[in-house]
């Protein structure tokens, strides 16, 4: 065991090697001999000799144990292989420590050269040792697909079988008379609309899909942030996956929406101009102004594509408010340029054995069948197209596409199989990211109760609302209102009322037109004043992110303060005004330094 002395011409404390007991060794700092204690076992002492010292028979230049290789710094032992100390890191020969090293010690955590060796080697051992979520993955899809061709047969045979014959000439006047006021069978229903409401419904279905890709993608990206091999085994729930596809489709709306609605604008304006040439016969005024359409969504799309693996990091997390921001998200994204594109390369690979599966069975329906390629409700209401009923008593001659359905649904069952392998080698690799870079990424794990929410998560929460208010409020709000007390039952009856007066005055289509337009801030102001003022103390955008609005000093908001704040946010323009959140101590918006309130995190659940 190493033994610390102290060396008398410098004061310099160092260890020596447990080898060098009983001898002298130089200084590392002077270079001055100096004597280690022998421990337990003293040398002799001859006490006779007068004016003797223990060093007036030593020998020096054979004292010293040539043996023993030291740190020049620290004289810490090191082996004769070691080019640098593994204790304070300096280079052996220069005695200083590298720049290498020194970037090196900066970084905390992994080492990200790592990563892309690990992308390929990693992720394929792992893949093969978590088959089970592939077989998963493709039973869920089947499932799926079956649950979808079901629905378009039922319905397709609704439609041959009880559609009825058109009316005859003599019966068509009066028809055309009652038709306004005509409820249609299901059958009819089905024959008109019925390719809309079989592809929403296709939509809705494969929410399941959706949701279980995404509960397997949080799963890996954790089990790889803990540095495991096997993923823990996940049980498939229909409610589960049905919630968290809903929560996937409702992010690939929010997360692009900032950047839309300032690019939206530029690509119609652009998109008008091509129209405006093209109407004025311009050679290649279209396509002239085209390009820069094509450019600016191919951007954003790309930047969609990138941010993709930074926002799964996140999502992977306790806290998941950064994942929803586009523009963090994108600038994480570019930040990391050379990883997201290496990741971009990855899934190219792990995609290519799952789209020659789709092109073959697309070549097989289209160049043998001689049928078209497609859903199952695309190809089944293109056969009913010219059908226009049955007379009562015969048989319909409309046979259902049973060949193309069934290669379709073929495709689907042997594509999901090699596309589940495949989604798992690239979601570790994505796992990977997120552990080698995670230093880069500022993955939030952890708030604190009463910790100042940021500009970030506020942004989240505003989306989140505006998106709630701009679809649903003027529905559920009155509702919300009517459940509260009288004056909220008198509130929601005025709304009600409003809304009846400009039906009843334009019309149905344009009244309800003019009806959300004045109700939209009234139901914004009672959303957020009604909200806040709850012992939840918070919207449903805030409680989705974690924060909650309060007093200076923590305290609930009574309606009165809460219907104040809500007021300033709406005259003051709630996006605008919220910016300044990112620069003040408190992290107040302007409405709240006028309310003298606060937005704070909740804190998680383990308060220290």
């Amino acid at each position: 065991m190493p033994v610390k002395v102290r060396c008398r011409q410098c004061e310099k404390v160092f260890a020596a090697p447990d080898r060098a007991r009983g001898k002298a060794i130089r200084c590392p700092g002077c270079q001055e001999p100096v004597k280690v204690p022998a421990g337990k076992e003293k040398a002799p002492v001859d006490s006779a000799a007068d004016g003797d010292t223990v060093f007036s028979s030593l020998d020096l230049s054979k004292a010293e144990d040539t043996t023993a290789r030291l740190c020049p710094k620290c004289a810490s032992e090191v082996s004769a292989d070691d080019r640098t100390c593994p204790n304070c890191h300096v280079d052996l020969q220069t005695g200083a420590v590298s720049a290498r090293m020194q970037k090196r010690l900066k970084r905390k955590g992994p080492n990200p050269a790592l990563f892309y060796k690990a992308a390929w080697v990693d992720s394929w051992h792992f893949m093969l040792a978590n088959q089970r979520l592939a077989i998963q993955t493709w039973i869920v899809n089947i499932g799926v697909a079956l649950i979808q061709c079901l629905m378009v047969f039922v319905a397709f045979w609704i439609v041959v079988t009880f559609l009825p014959a058109p009316p005859n000439e003599m019966a068509q006047a009066d028809v055309a008379e009652d038709k306004a006021y005509k409820v249609p069978l299901l059958s009819e229903l089905l024959k008109e609309d019925g390719f809309q409401i079989m592809s929403v419904l296709t939509v809705m279905i494969y929410m399941i899909v959706t949701g279980w890709i995404w509960t397997m993608a949080v799963q890996i990206t954790r089990t790889t942030l803990a540095r495991k091999g096997r993923a823990k085994r996940l049980s498939f729930q229909v409610v589960d996956s049905l919630a968290n596809g809903f929560k996937m489709y409702f992010w690939g709306v929010i997360f692009p929406l900032p950047v839309m609605i300032f690019a939206g604008p530029v690509i119609l304006l652009l998109a008008g101009g091509a129209a405006a040439l093209t109407a004025g016969n311009m050679p290649g005024g279209a396509a002239l102004m085209a390009i820069p359409v094509l450019v600016i969504v191919g951007l954003i799309q790309l930047l969609v594509l990138l941010s993709i693996p930074s926002a799964l990091a996140h999502m992977a997390q306790k806290h998941t408010y950064k994942a929803w921001s586009f523009p963090l998200m994108a600038f994480t994204a570019v930040r990391n340029i050379v990883p997201n594109l290496y990741l971009l390369l990855v899934g190219l690979v792990c995609i290519i054995l799952p789209a020659a599966v789709v092109g073959g069975g697309i070549a097989i329906v289209q160049l043998v069948l001689k049928e078209s390629f497609g859903p199952p409700h695309l190809l089944a209401w293109t056969k009913l197209i010219d059908f226009n009923g049955a007379s009562e008593g015969t048989t319909a001659s409309v046979p259902f596409p049973w060949k193309p359905v069934g290669c379709y649904l073929g495709t689907i069952v042997v594509g999901s199989l090699v596309g589940g392998y495949g989604l798992i080698f690239w979601m570790r690799a994505v796992g990977l990211y997120a552990y080698y870079f995670q230093q880069r990424l500022s993955l939030v794990q952890r708030t604190h109760p009463g910790q100042l929410a940021g500009f970030w998560a506020r942004y989240i929460a505003a989306l989140v609302d505006m998106v709630i208010i701009a679809s649903v409020g003027i529905v559920f709000e009155p509702i919300e209102l009517w459940k509260m007390n009288e004056k909220g039952r008198l509130a929601a009856v005025l709304v009600g009322g409003l809304a009846v007066f400009f039906v009843s005055k334009f019309g149905f289509g344009p009244g309800l037109g003019f009806a959300y337009l004045a109700l939209l801030p009234v139901c914004g102001f009672s959303y957020f004043a009604r909200s806040e003022s709850s012992k939840e103390q918070a919207t449903l955008g805030k409680e989705a992110v974690g924060i909650k609005v309060t007093g200076p000093n923590g305290e609930r908001l009574t309606f009165a303060k809460a219907g104040m704040r809500a007021f300033l946010k709406l005259i003051l323009g709630g996006g605008v005004a919220s910016l300044l959140a990112g620069f003040t101590p408190k992290k107040q918006a302007l409405h709240d330094m006028i309310a003298g309130t606060l937005v704070v995190f909740r804190g998680d659940l383990d308060r220290e």
